[in-house]
C-alpha cells in the first residue's frame, strides 16, 4: 500500500500516512455533511392556471410539487377578471403552468402587471392534436407551421379545449413529467413513475369511452358551449351547431332560428349544456326541438369536489355520453 506525504507542520515535522487512510478521511469530510437533505426540501410552489392543469400536476408531482390554481372555484375560463390575491399568488410561485393555444387570456395581463420579476411559464399543450375553429375540419399540430403568417394569427385559429381529448391529456402528461424533471431532477425517478401509473389510467379511460360509444345509436348533438368538439371526436360523434356565437356572447334571434333549422335539418336528438344548470334559453329551445338537455362537464372550472380528479370527471362525462346517445 502506497503513502501519501505531509508537508511540514508548523513544529517543522514531516510524517506520513497510509493512502487507504487518507482516502477514508476524504471520504468523510465535512462535503458531505453538508449535502441537501432530499426529504427535507420544501415542494415546488406551482401555480396552474385552471383545473385540467393543475390536476395533471398535482398526479405527477405528488408530494414533491404544492399546485395552486389560479381560476377560483366559481371562476368562467373566458371572463375571469383577477383579483390582488391572484397576482399575489403568481408572484410567489416557483413556475407557472398553463395550458397556452389562447386559452387563458387573462395570463399575459397578469404577467405584464408583475414588470420583469415574472416566473417561468410552461404550457401543456405543446405537441396535442388541435382542431381549428369551427367550422374547418383539418387537424393541426400546435408548434407545427401548415400555412404561413405570424404564430399569433395561427393560435388565434385553433380551438383551444384540447384537455377534454384523452389522447391530449397523455401528452400534457408527459409534458408535466419532463417539466417538472427539469425543474427538480431530484425526484425524477417519482416524477416519472408517477407520469406512467396517470397515463395507463388515462389508457383505460380511453378504452371506456371507445367501448361504450359502439353502442351508441345517437351521432349528432347541439352544445351550449362549444367545448366538446375534442371529446366528440375521440367518441365519434358530430357536434353540429353551438348557442354560443363566441364564448360568453349570447346568441342573436337570428342565430336561434339557424340553430334551430340546423337541429331539424341534422336530426338532433340531444343539447348538452355545461354544468351545474343550463340556462333558461336552452332550456326553451330543446322544449321547441322536443330534446332533452344533458349536463357535459367542460373541466374548465376548479374541482367541482375536493379531491376530484381528471379521471373522474371525463368518467361522468362518459356516463353521460352513454345515457344521452343510446
Amino acid at each position: 500500500m502506497g503513502k501519501v506525504n505531509i508537508l511540514h507542520t508548523r513544529y517543522g515535522i514531516a510524517w506520513s500516512v497510509p493512502l487507504w487512510l487518507f482516502l477514508t478521511v476524504i471520504g468523510c469530510t465535512p462535503e458531505q455533511k453538508h449535502a441537501p437533505d432530499v426529504s427535507a426540501q420544501k415542494p415546488l410552489q406551482v401555480v396552474a392556471t385552471f383545473f385540467p392543469v393543475a390536476d395533471v400536476l398535482r398526479q405527477v408531482g405528488g408530494q414533491h410539487v404544492s399546485v395552486q390554481a389560479l381560476l377560483p372555484p366559481e371562476g368562467e375560463l373566458h371572463t375571469f377578471a383577477p383579483t390582488a390575491r391572484q397576482m399575489k399568488l403568481l408572484q410567489r410561485a416557483d413556475v407557472v403552468f398553463a395550458l397556452g393555444l389562447g386559452a387563458e387570456p387573462f395570463l399575459d395581463t397578469m404577467l405584464r402587471g408583475l414588470g420583469r420579476k415574472r416566473p417561468r411559464v410552461v404550457e401543456l399543450a405543446k405537441g396535442c392534436w388541435v382542431l381549428p375553429v369551427a367550422g374547418e375540419h383539418e387537424r393541426h399540430h400546435a408548434g407545427e407551421e401548415h400555412h404561413h403568417g405570424r404564430r399569433g394569427e395561427q393560435e388565434k385559429a385553433v380551438d383551444p379545449h384540447v384537455w377534454l381529448s384523452i389522447e391530449n391529456a397523455m401528452r400534457m402528461t408527459q409534458n408535466a413529467r419532463d417539466a417538472l424533471i427539469e425543474l427538480d431532477p431530484a425526484h425524477a425517478d417519482d416524477y416519472r413513475l408517477r407520469a406512467r401509473r396517470l397515463t395507463a389510467e388515462l389508457q383505460q379511460l380511453q378504452v371506456v369511452l371507445k367501448t361504450r360509444a359502439k353502442a351508441w345509436r345517437q351521432r349528432k348533438f347541439i352544445a351550449a358551449h362549444g367545448a366538446y368538439r375534442y371529446l366528440a371526436q375521440e367518441a365519434g360523434l358530430e357536434q353540429v351547431a353551438v348557442f354560443e356565437p363566441l364564448p360568453g356572447v349570447e346568441p342573436s334571434a337570428r342565430w336561434l332560428r339557424d340553430l334551430m333549422r340546423t337541429a331539424r335539418h341534422e336530426g338532433v336528438k340531444v343539447i348538452f349544456a355545461a354544468p351545474p344548470a343550463s340556462s333558461r334559453l336552452v332550456e326553451v329551445v330543446a322544449a321547441d326541438l322536443g330534446v332533452p338537455v344533458f349536463l357535459l362537464d367542460p373541466l374548465e372550472r376548479t374541482w367541482n369536489r375536493a379531491g376530484e380528479s381528471y379521471q373522474q370527471r371525463m368518467m361522468r362525462n362518459i356516463e353521460t355520453l352513454d345515457k344521452a346517445m343510446r
